[in-house]
């Protein structure tokens, strides 16, 4: 639940990619059926895939992952969730080639890592007190709710003095206005880790004014396409914190160019999530591991969303944190039972 609207019921795409080297890795294609939070659709990214991915790649030769990214972003623009699904599914069958884990492959660890969680808007109080509660008891380190309007911010003043301590944030998904600056600024009272997303996502401009006029560390997300687009956050001053989510930007080498740049600008940098299933969740943790997340990502356990996740072993949470598995590859494993019971419809891209 978000100023975007609900999702009850999540529609995604899982894909295979199989290599001439006998290799293959697994991706997914995490777009929504609609085009409210990003212009890329189920529809839109599945068309792209069949009638200008695969037929770019089906006989280009490649040794490393970045040389497919790097042959996309030149001949393919925009459409980085279609993209991204295409070269993470490389970079994870790159990772078994390699007998590696790819967190490690990527300059990660194989460790526990520390997660957050990112809570819907909920009207009433006593709902949202119960969903704060049980995410403390669960352990997750950070807590992240959502507000719709600006009506929302005396909610969460009233919850951040039931909770003085806690590692809290808040995310706006464009709610906010310039007009709104005295709701702003209440929450700039607060001792937020950030503020996520409070302005337009096509704007740069009214953020860095924004950030000025508050103490409070501004988040940008749905802004953030690529390097780009950090680079014009860094030059503007529009922020001090970028959400970083491996399928919007077009994968993961992408993400990890903008990981180094944001290092180099002092930019804090995490990860965020679409609402993927295990898979994506996995690609997560492996960026995550990497020692520049220092804040804790939205890379929930699997029962967070899903009543049945898509993997043989689902994420589960042990004391805040989320294991990166030592395993070669991505670490995880599709239930292939489970995908064959909720499957709409299979193809073969060849």
């Amino acid at each position: 639940m978000t100023a975007h609207g609900i999702t009850k019921q999540r529609v995604t795409t899982l894909l295979t990619v199989y290599l001439n080297n006998g290799y293959s890795g697994v991706s997914e294609l995490p777009a929504f059926t609609d085009s409210r939070y990003l212009p890329e659709t189920q529809a839109s990214t599945w068309l792209t895939l069949q009638q200008e991915i695969v037929p770019l790649l089906r006989h280009f030769e490649f040794t490393t992952p970045q040389e497919v990214a790097q042959y996309l972003q030149r001949y393919l623009r925009g459409h980085q969730l279609a993209r991204a699904a295409m070269e993470t599914a490389i970079w994870a069958a790159y990772a078994l080639k390699l007998r590696q884990p790819l967190a490690t492959l990527i300059g990660g660890a194989v460790r526990p890592i520390p997660v957050g969680i990112s809570l819907g808007h909920y009207t009433e109080w006593s709902i949202l007190v119960k969903q704060v509660k049980a995410a403390v008891m669960a352990g997750y380190r950070r807590v992240k709710l959502k507000l719709t309007k600006p009506a929302d911010v005396d909610q969460i003043v009233a919850l951040r003095q039931l909770y003085p301590r806690l590692n809290l944030m808040v995310d706006a998904n464009s709610a906010f206005t310039l007009a709104d600056l005295a709701q702003l600024k209440k929450l700039d009272r607060l001792n937020l880790k950030l503020i996520e997303q409070p302005l337009a996502a096509d704007d740069f401009v009214e953020h860095a004014y924004l950030q000025r006029q508050l103490k409070t560390p501004l988040c940008l997300d749905e802004n953030i396409h690529s390097l780009a687009d950090v680079k014009t956050a860094a030059a503007l001053k529009s922020c001090q914190a970028i959400n970083l989510k491996i399928t919007r930007v077009g994968g993961l080498t992408a993400a990890l160019d903008i990981v180094k740049y944001c290092q180099q600008h002092r930019l804090l940098v995490w990860c965020g999530g679409m609402l993927g299933s295990g898979i994506s969740r996995a690609f997560d943790l492996a960026l995550a591991s990497r020692p520049e997340f220092t804040l804790p990502g939205d890379i929930s356990a699997s029962q967070r969303y899903f009543e049945q996740d898509v993997l043989t072993q689902p994420l589960t949470l042990q004391q805040g944190c989320l294991k990166v598995a030592p395993t070669p590859g991505l670490g995880v494993q599709l239930d292939r039972q489970r995908v064959q019971q909720t499957l709409k419809q299979e193809t073969w891209l060849i």
